[in-house]
């Protein structure tokens, strides 16, 4: 059969009646007319006609001549209406073109819209007389789901969808049998569903299954289906959709679900969740229930504010809380919870609002700081302690230097002055005055950890024994009991002070029992392990442990913070200074020791030292030999201080000495240097300007390595003093010394060989 050649045409006048016959052209059921629109031409750039071609890709111009030029142009419509028009393109037109003038296209439009009526007539008999399966056709092949029909166990209709969705295509799928598409594990479910369709018994209209595609892969299938007559014998028309994706998107849900369940559950930090409204609790994990001390159910349906002391709810706090949380979210705000016993904690809260189960609410994420903000205080008042030990310990330096004067000139006018003198009595009262100042500079100088003057390896059961013998004979009514370890390790300490903490201990106790009381000593070795879980983080090692208990009046929380601060004390005025708990704290850290106190107000209190064991042997003592030692040696005197530089020549010449004089460092180095033969002894005092007392020492040390010098110091004899010592110093003596004891320590010096 000849194919009909198609026509082509071009429109001149853009207006309503253009956009009519391309409607008209572009009609399917005009589709045998074989028309093809190549050219629409226009005065008119915005008339709809024009628009409508421009739109649909037609191509157009204002020119109707143009239109001309178009290849295979066949015929000419005119719609304008104007004769001019007319004429001028049957004027103009080339020959092989045609024109139909605006009355003939009118009449061509009411025979097409009589011939598209007849056409809508006619197929619609057609379609009626047709099947059922071709009278659907297109809409079971266009449709987005998969459309399939089983009979007999077999597939013998599939759409396109139903084949995309296994990855078949159409001719494949026919005569399969259907239970191929279904995975095993969901067979005998699709199977008794299609048996009770078949049957007209009830079954579920909607289902899913797993389904396996050409592949292997298996496929999520939601199916609805319904028994149908198929030509002329039962079947099973179905429909499906692939929701794989959705399931995925479900178990990615539940697994995300179940991931935050267990991290919520497990999580170390309390989690809280509560309606964001009306601020119920909804929920909690584990950690929430320890923290506050309550089982979840005394939690869930209870208001936020449970959980905080009353006076955080009703004060800054809420506020605080409410700005923070609208300007701050997610970061981190201190806080306070209360327990089911009433214990108060401190916690740091991160909160955040988020929707849950189509509600918003707030999660909040405590984390309990309170022993972190109790170990920061501890820092900060270490810090203070350490700020303060190094003030106290200048002003005792510089005190003890003032002393050192006062002493000196006592010291020069009790020599040789007979007892019987008016002022002999007024000047040893100075004397003992300036002592009871040695001593209260020796609590300063305790309190800084300056305070270590002559440390040897001594029993501390032997010492606690003898101290808390002397101080009971003074407190009758105090018992003492005393549980000393046997065998305890020796400490390297120095006797004195020791001896000092002990008293200011037992002086403590005994003004917390007024009425009298129970004190309880008690001695172990212990080893670092059974400091674990203290404030402090003890050097590996042995050490002794000495606790000091007393069934006194017990401190509030408030006084145990500062015990230890100097100059502290609860006392009335002229009953404390303030110091002696200060400088036993001091004491027991220059030795390298810890010191802390548990109390509790009603129930008394126990101090627990630790002190580093020792391996060495406990030496005897051996007694110092009394009264002045002269001798005739030349003395270099090395002091920056000119009252003491004065005092102390008069000493040392009133001792018999010949003395030279230095008052710095770096003149010492020129004395000496200039009177290397002469000097036998250096007396060096340890703080100077320009060059201190280590240094010096190096210097003359390097100009003879036999040099003999004692080191002299307002403060003690550790730090930097026992460092000169260890580099071969030969002795060191604190200010402010007697004449006595200054002699004998020269003659101990230079009469060793």
């Amino acid at each position: 059969m000849k194919q009909v050649k198609r026509l082509n045409v071009a429109i001149v006048g853009g207006g309503p009646g253009c956009k009519a016959i391309m409607d008209m052209i572009f009609a399917a059921s005009l589709s045998q007319l074989r028309i093809r629109l190549i050219g629409v031409a226009s005065t008119n750039p915005k008339a709809v006609g024009y628009c409508y071609a421009q739109e649909k890709g037609i191509y157009t111009t204002r020119d109707y001549r143009d239109l001309y030029k178009l290849k295979d142009l066949h015929m000419l419509i005119e719609l304008t209406g104007r004769e001019e028009v007319a004429n001028e393109i049957s004027q103009t037109k080339p020959d092989h073109v045609r024109v139909m003038d605006h009355v003939a296209a009118r009449l061509f439009w009411d025979v097409f819209q009589l011939e598209e009526e007849w056409i809508k007539q006619r197929r619609a008999a057609e379609e009626a007389l047709r099947g059922s399966e071709e009278k659907y056709s297109t809409l079971v092949e266009n449709s987005l789901t998969g459309i399939y029909i089983d009979q007999d166990g077999k597939i013998v209709f599939a759409n396109k969808r139903f084949a995309e969705i296994y990855g078949y295509s159409g001719n494949e799928l026919l005569g399969m049998e259907s239970w191929r598409l279904v995975h095993p594990e969901d067979r005998d479910l699709t199977d008794e569903i299609r048996a009770k369709r078949l049957r007209g018994e009830e079954a579920p209209s909607q289902y899913e299954a797993r389904g396996l595609t050409k592949n292997g892969e298996t496929i999520w299938i939601v199916r609805r289906n319904t028994r149908i007559e198929y030509r002329g014998r039962p079947a099973i028309l179905g429909n499906i959709a692939d929701i794989t994706e959705r399931k995925r998107a479900e178990e990615a849900l539940k697994e995300s679900e179940r991931r935050y369940k267990t991290q919520f559950e497990e999580a170390l930090d309390a989690i809280f969740i509560a309606d964001s409204e009306t601020g119920i609790l909804v929920d909690c994990n584990y950690a929430a229930s320890e923290l506050v001390g309550r089982p979840k159910s005394e939690l869930i349906g209870k208001h936020q504010r449970c959980l905080h002391p009353p006076e955080e709810v009703e004060g800054e706090f809420s506020r605080t809380f409410k700005q923070h949380l609208r300007e701050k979210e997610g970061h981190a705000l201190e806080g306070q919870v209360i327990t089911k016993n009433g214990e108060i904690k401190d916690v740091s809260i991160k909160a955040n609002i988020f929707e849950l189960k189509g509600k918003k609410v707030l999660q909040g994420i405590f984390r309990d700081v309170t022993e972190r903000k109790y170990l920061q205080a501890q820092l900060q008042q270490a810090q203070k302690l350490e700020a303060i030990g190094t003030l106290a310990g200048g002003i005792a330096h510089d005190f003890n230097n003032l002393l050192m004067g006062i002493q000196g000139n006592v010291s020069l006018m009790l020599m040789g002055m007979d007892h019987a003198h008016p002022d002999y009595e007024r000047l040893k009262s100075v004397e003992k005055q300036i002592q009871s100042g040695a001593r209260l500079t020796s609590h300063l100088l305790g309190y800084a950890r300056k305070g270590k003057y002559d440390v040897n390896p001594l029993h501390l059961n032997q010492l606690v024994e003898q101290t808390s013998d002397t101080f009971g004979r003074t407190k009758k009514a105090i018992t003492i009991y005393r549980e000393l370890a046997e065998e305890l390790f020796p400490v390297e300490a120095d006797q004195t002070q020791i001896e000092q903490v002990l008293l200011n201990l037992f002086v403590n106790a005994a003004d917390a029992m007024p009425g009298g009381g129970d004190l309880v000593l008690k001695t172990m070795n212990v080893t670092h392990k059974d400091m674990m879980g203290k404030l402090y983080d003890p050097k590996p090692g042995n050490y002794v442990l000495l606790t000091v208990t007393d069934t006194g009046t017990g401190m509030y929380k408030k006084t145990m913070e500062r015990i230890f601060d100097p100059f502290f004390t609860t006392k009335e005025r002229e009953h404390g200074t303030g110091l002696g708990l200060a400088s036993a704290y001091g004491i027991i850290k220059a030795h390298g020791g810890y010191i802390d106190v548990d109390s509790q107000r009603g129930h008394g209190t126990t101090f627990s030292i630790y002190l580093p064991a020792s391996r060495k042997k406990v030496q005897k003592v051996v007694k110092a030999a009394d009264g002045v030692l002269k001798g005739t040696e030349t003395v270099l005197l090395v002091d920056d201080e000119e009252v003491i530089l004065e005092v102390g020549q008069e000493l040392l010449e009133a001792m018999g000495y010949r003395v030279l004089t230095a008052r710095d460092g770096k003149e010492a180095i020129e004395v000496y240097r200039k009177n290397l033969d002469d000097i036998d002894f250096v007396l060096l005092d340890m703080v100077m300007p320009k060059m201190g007392g280590g240094e010096a020492y190096d210097r003359m040390k390097e100009i003879n390595p036999d040099i003999k010098v004692l080191l002299s110091s307002g403060f003690s004899i550790d730090g930097e003093a026992s460092e000169i010592l260890q580099r071969g110093c030969n002795g060191f003596i604190q200010k402010p010394f007697t004449m006595k004891q200054l002699s004998g320590v020269i003659r101990k010096i230079l009469e060793k060989p």
